[in-house]
């Protein structure tokens, strides 16, 4: 019964948050009857009409059989009439607040999304810059009436004018910022009359450089700096293991970063090298590899180019790649071969990384250099951590995962004490770890696997 009355009395529940009696705007919207005749209507309504009937008038007719005379004109005019009836539209989205409040709608977007069925996120743009144009740039609201811009041109100047208004108002120096906006919002005016939407859209970046080049030229270095840090301040790179032996790599790098690896992707990439090489197209099919593989395979080569001397020193040592290996499988081929962090290859694979710089073979049972130094030096050397990091794989701390790589190497034995830089009296202890080892105030006990236990002494 409540629903039957709720119909009756001509309310309305949209999805949007309108839950209200039906004006007689909406009822026309809606197709309802009115009492008005034609010509008591409002003016915009009666042009609505017009426009309406005139289209539905040829709404049969195909283009197909136009002239090419005819065609050219067409597509000029009803671009021309598209954006003055945008212009109208938006200019009656600007004035029409009190229909949504007549109806207990959020806004007009959520009126329309129940009256008009447009997608709400639409209209709720199209609304913004409805209110934007009415409230703040008169400017480009008369030159989109009058046809000196078109309706993605207005969007455009509005976009680049709300940028400049906020970078000016961060800039405490600006002191004729209102000046300076309308100079701005009359020029982009200007430039529309030559420049389609995305061209306008390039010009209006430097736009405060055209009508102030001294603010301009202040106010770019300090938005470049801001830029600068924020992107410092984003900069990410994560490796996600894919379990099929392939890695996501997905990082967020400085545009100078990027600009640095494009760069050298290019070198690796280039058409000419294609030229020369024929190294860029699929053996199989004789077609050019797509650019994203070009650039994986372009990423990998670059990465085994890199000279590991030049790199900083990672865990007392300069930044190397050990791969493990059995001499018997080295010679045979068969098996696999480990790299420090524990990944899998094939020996093929180990033989090609061979030849790279910063890929030491480290080859079980065969020949290698001396590694027990005894008393003669006091510190570690490079082959002795390589050989540490082979063998552990983190901190020997008990509990700890700290990759060996990062680790510190400690005498067992302190060197003070007679202890001997040997392998058998070595062990990695991560930064904190190693300090611990030093600390009067802890003792420590080996475990049967290896490990070292630190107990407080009380």
């Amino acid at each position: 019964m409540m629903s039957t009355g709720r119909r009756r009395s001509g309310l309305s529940t949209g999805s949007n948050g309108c839950t209200s009696r039906v004006s007689p705007a909406a009822r026309s919207v809606l197709g309802m009857t009115t009492h008005q005749t034609p010509l008591e209507r409002h003016p915009i309504r009666r042009a609505a009409a017009e426009v309406t009937a005139a289209v539905k008038s040829v709404a049969g007719l195909d283009a197909v059989f136009m002239t090419l005379a005819d065609k050219q004109a067409a597509l000029v005019e009803l671009a021309q009439a598209r954006d003055l009836l945008e212009s109208l539209w938006l200019r009656q989205l600007a004035g029409s607040a009190d229909v949504a409040e007549q109806d207990g709608c959020r806004d007009i977007a959520a009126w329309l999304a129940t009256h008009a069925r447009i997608d709400r996120p639409t209209a709720a743009a199209q609304l913004r810059t409805a209110t934007a144009l009415a409230t703040r740039w008169r400017q480009v609201e008369t030159a989109l009436a009058d046809s000196s811009v078109n309706t993605g041109q207005a969007r455009v100047i509005v976009k680049a004018l709300e940028t400049l208004d906020e970078a000016l108002r961060a800039d405490e120096t600006v002191l004729n910022r209102e000046e300076l906006l309308a100079r701005a919002e009359a020029k982009l005016i200007e430039l529309a009359d030559l420049h389609g939407p995305r061209d306008l859209a390039r010009l209006a970046e430097s736009i405060l450089t055209i009508v102030a080049p001294l603010v301009a030229e202040e106010a770019e270095r300090r938005a470049l700096e801001a830029a600068e840090r924020r992107a410092a301040a984003t900069t990410r790179l994560t490796l996600r293991r894919r379990g099929d032996g392939s890695v996501d790599l997905h990082a967020r790098i400085p545009e100078l970063a990027a600009a640095r690896l494009k760069t050298y992707l290019d070198a690796y990439t280039s058409p000419r090298r294609d030229s020369l090489t024929n190294g860029l197209t699929d053996p199989a099919t004789g077609e050019r590899l797509p650019a994203e593989r070009l650039n994986g395979d372009a990423f990998v080569a670059l990465l085994e180019a890199i000279d590991p001397t030049r790199l900083p020193q990672y865990g007392g040592k300069a930044t190397t790649v050990v791969v493990t290996i059995t001499e018997e499988q080295l010679r045979t081929g068969l098996g696999v071969a480990t790299t420090s962090d524990g990944t899998l290859i094939s020996v093929d694979q180990l033989r090609r990384l061979a030849c790279q710089a910063g890929i030491i073979p480290a080859v079980m049972g065969g020949k290698s250099r001396v590694l027990d130094l005894g008393r003669r030096r006091r510190f570690h050397t490079k082959a002795q951590r390589l050989a540490l990091v082979i063998s552990i794989a983190t901190c020997q701390a008990e509990g700890c995962t700290v990759p060996a790589a990062w680790c510190e190497v400690h005498h067992h034995v302190p060197w003070s004490r007679g202890g001997r830089t040997d392998l058998d009296d070595a062990r990695l202890y991560c930064s904190h770890h190693h300090h611990r080892a030093h600390d009067p105030a802890y003792t420590t006990t080996q475990t049967p696997d290896g490990r070292t236990r630190f107990h407080r002494r009380t």
